[in-house]
């Protein structure tokens, strides 16, 4: 699959915010993005916050967070960027990534525990057209720094899905409820990996996408949203976990887009791509007792 056809460079998001569930309380801050600025607030409490991503552009913007080293500035950071040289020397870890759609929200949600006495860096690396300047280098981007006091309503720590990355493939559940969930990524592997989590539109499967992209022609109009992506180097955790609030009876692809170098294929064409399934309750269910009662049948034959 082409990395522009199946990250969806020009889909939206659809049926998120009417039946997504009741948010938690707690510390939910909204990042407002507008061509070519961020309204972010200049500092928060350390603790758990859930971050979401609001774009008042003309433009799709993303919301790009990571965590600076102690003593690195956000003009180093993106002098470092527009150079195309590796940040990694710079900050602690990523965060994590949101998108929006022009006049749209993004359709997942962004938790991290925001460190006390450290600084955020927020852009977009997005460009409006092929050679246009980057949105960071017309002003999209800002930081974010923590101060010592805890959120009066700390976030509750939700229970975690996690999806872990190797060389070149993921482990994961292939089946949850529907309802919130929040998805870490764990990074097994030997080089860098992304988790690029996407909704596939209602009755599409990723066998079906997988067959269309093979024909040469576009899928764009089979995914209905780009829900969010977290991307971490060999070994490690990113920094954030998507939210995302999964919708029943419904399929979402996960891919990694990175290369190794140049001249390398990206990884998804090696094998680094799947699909999660949500069901009904009832669905669900059974398919649980089935799992459940395979897994005691094979402990019984262990014995």
């Amino acid at each position: 699959m082409s990395c522009a056809a199946f990250a969806l460079t020009a889909c939206t998001a659809t049926e998120t915010a009417e039946k997504s569930e009741k948010a938690p309380p707690g510390n939910q801050v909204e990042i407002i993005g507008t061509d070519y600025a961020f309204q972010a607030p200049a500092s928060l409490p350390a603790g758990r916050t859930l971050f979401r991503f609001a774009n008042h552009g003309k433009a799709r913007h993303e919301l790009n967070i990571s965590l600076l080293r102690p003593g690195v500035s956000i003009d180093t950071f993106i002098e470092t960027i527009r150079t195309d040289q590796t940040v990694q020397p710079l900050i602690e870890g990523p965060v994590g990534v949101l998108f929006a759609e022009p006049g749209g929200q993004s359709a997942s949600g962004l938790a991290v525990d925001l460190r006390k006495g450290q600084t955020y860096a927020v852009i977009c690396i997005f460009r409006d057209s092929t050679g246009a300047r980057r949105h960071y280098d017309l002003g999209m981007y800002s930081t974010i720094s923590v101060g010592n006091a805890r959120p009066i309503a700390p976030l509750p720590q939700l229970a975690t899905d996690t999806i872990v990355a190797t060389d070149y493939a993921f482990r994961y559940a292939r089946m949850v409820r529907p309802g919130r969930h929040t998805f870490l990524m764990k990074n097994e592997g030997k080089v860098r990996h992304e988790l690029n989590f996407m909704l596939l539109k209602k009755g599409v499967t990723l066998e079906h996408v997988r067959e269309v992209e093979k024909s040469g022609a576009s899928v764009d109009s089979l995914f209905d949203g780009d829900l969010g992506l977290l991307h971490g180097r060999a070994g490690q955790t990113p920094l954030g976990q998507l939210t995302i609030d999964m919708l029943p009876d419904r399929e979402y692809a996960i891919a990694c887009f990175f290369k190794d170098d140049d001249k390398s294929p990206e990884h998804y064409v090696l094998g680094m791509f799947g699909s999660i399934r949500t069901a009904g309750m009832a669905q669900y269910d059974s398919t649980w007792e089935r799992q459940q009662a395979r897994m005691e049948r094979m402990i019984r034959e262990s014995n």
